[in-house]
């Protein structure tokens, strides 16, 4: 029987399903304990903001039963064409507690128990009404941020109503202090002031900002800026310390790619300092660089229904539901394994036949094959290539495998997925960042006498950079650190480049990949 709340005990969210939600039904999403910040993506209309919109009416507040921005009638607003009966999803969430470890606030969960009471369950549905009602609700802080406040006093056509205005400081200070440091760290600007102004008539607020020296309000700011401005707000807000939840419907609107990354990278710190739990929905595909830092999931209909993936882009997935037949579909983990095969494909000349997409994490190989298979796709052509640092054997992937299929299809089916998975062969494994590890080995490898004249003043100098670095404790640094010292665009293409030349230890390390990509290419041609 899953466990209850009471007063001491502090909750986190582990899993939604929903069963039925505004043409969403049988999806599943994990959200991982060590991971505090989760990234939805998804094409347009897939229901990414259904999700956001969910999780924001799941909780109440400590000292109300609801607040704006908290029922469902506040998302799903019954109409003459629907009133949401029927629909329903589950929450489960971790039982714990949080407290502070060296001036580090942390979230201890409790044991497992045989009887689930260390996990707290909620069901949420409507029949006649939504239940459960507002007040017996898991009690928790959040805050929802959507579209509604994109706009800026620069696109409002009735701006003049707000041109006589008062000024007060912006309170409390130590807020104050904190947006302006996030700002000028997204921005890279230097903002030295915010206030907050009041329209003499009608009780109008705005802000006002110094930055660089410059005073203005929101008469002349860009959307963009302000869409900074209430996400920063909203995840310095103390109502949230410690273990609140923030979501944010398309974190990435209005922002171009810099600020976007930035702006990541200003949240995963305040949620890693405050313990937060920070979800939002978001398009843009370069989220994808910050596997390793958040979850990250993408919900996709494959013709089977929307399900979710974590770690897999988006792109990955919208790219499955328009395989070619008269093309090889390579699926790999990430940026560095489509570079290898790229590599690959230049030496064989093959680029003209092969697509290479990401996929994400290892286990995601068989989640993107199992979900071809099951829409009824042919997936001879399609193959999914993994690291070689886990799964690595045969037994190992079969297990993947099987735990992917659980429920699913039958024994030939899932035979035909373990079939289309293929890796990269590594000699050094057991390290973070172990193909990277592994390239610089074989990289340092190559005797400077087997280089060609036209490369041997490059090979030399960027060895002589690479055997600089060592000691890192996590190896996935490796091409960040040497791209620094070289300064050399594509570093990784370069390096892999001269393997493929030089190294006797290529042919292993691709040779599994190589034997299939040519088989069925020469199939094709």
């Amino acid at each position: 029987m899953p466990g209850r709340q009471n007063n001491q005990i502090q909750l986190r969210l582990k899993k939604i399903v929903i069963d039925n939600l505004k043409g969403i039904s049988g999806c599943e999403i994990e959200f991982p304990l060590d991971k505090k910040i989760t990234a939805i993506m998804g094409i347009n209309g897939s229901g990414k903001s259904t999700i956001i919109h969910a999780l924001a009416c799941c909780y109440r507040p400590k000292n109300n039963t609801s607040k704006d921005n908290n029922k469902f009638s506040d998302f799903f607003t019954p109409h003459v064409d629907n009133n949401w009966q029927g629909s329903g999803f589950t929450v489960f969430f971790y039982k714990g507690t949080v407290g502070n470890e060296r001036a580090k606030i942390t979230f201890t969960a409790l044991p497992d128990i045989p009887d689930n009471s260390h996990i707290y369950e909620q069901e949420y549905s409507k029949v006649k009404r939504w239940i459960p009602v507002y007040e017996r609700r898991p009690v928790k802080e959040s805050i929802y941020l959507g579209l509604q406040n994109l706009g800026t006093l620069s696109d409002d056509l009735s701006a003049s109503r707000s041109a006589k205005y008062t000024s007060t400081t912006f309170i409390p200070e130590a807020l104050k202090t904190k947006i302006l440091a996030s700002m000028s760290r997204i921005m890279e600007a230097d903002y030295t002031d915010l206030m907050l102004c009041t329209t003499v008539r009608g009780n109008r607020s705005f802000i006002k900002v110094t930055k660089n020296g410059v005073t203005y309000t929101e008469h002349t700011m860009g959307a963009g800026e302000k869409r900074v401005y209430e996400v920063i707000k909203a995840a310095h807000d103390t109502q949230l310390y410690p273990n609140g939840i923030l979501l944010i419907d398309e974190l990435d609107v209005l922002l171009h790619e810099k600020a976007f990354k930035k702006i990541v990278e200003e949240l995963i710190d305040i949620a890693n300092k405050n313990m937060l739990e920070i979800i939002f929905s978001t398009h843009r595909e370069s989220i994808i660089k910050f596997k390793r830092a958040i979850n990250i999931v993408s919900i996709f209909n494959l013709g089977t229904g929307i399900q979710a993936y974590p770690g897999v882009s988006a792109d990955a997935l919208r790219q499955l539901s328009d395989i070619q037949p008269e093309m090889v579909s390579v699926f790999v983990e990430d940026e560095l394994a489509r570079t290898a095969i790229n590599v690959l494909l230049e030496r064989e000349a093959l680029s003209d036949i092969v697509n290479v997409a990401l996929f994400g994490a290892a286990e995601n190989s068989a989640v993107v094959l199992s979900g071809l298979l099951l829409s009824g796709k042919n997936i001879d052509n399609v193959m999914g290539v993994t690291d070689g640092d886990v799964y690595e054997t045969l037994e190992k992937r079969d297990v993947m495998v099987k735990k992917i299929f659980s429920g699913l299809g039958d024994a030939v089916q899932k035979q035909k997925v373990l079939s289309r998975i293929f890796q990269f062969n590594l000699t050094h494994l057991g390290l973070k960042g172990a193909p990277e590890f592994n390239h610089k080995t074989w990289f340092e490898e190559i005797n400077s006498e087997n280089v060609s004249d036209a490369e041997k003043t490059e090979f030399v100098k960027l060895k002589h950079y690479s055997t600089s670095i060592n000691g890192l404790q996590d190896w996935h640094d490796y091409y960040d650190q040497i791209n620094a010292l070289a300064r050399k665009p594509s570093i990784e293409h370069t390096i892999l480049s001269f393997i493929s030349k030089y190294s006797p230890e290529w042919d292993n390390y691709i040779g599994e990949v190589r034997n299939e990509i040519q088989a069925r290419a020469q199939e094709l041609r």
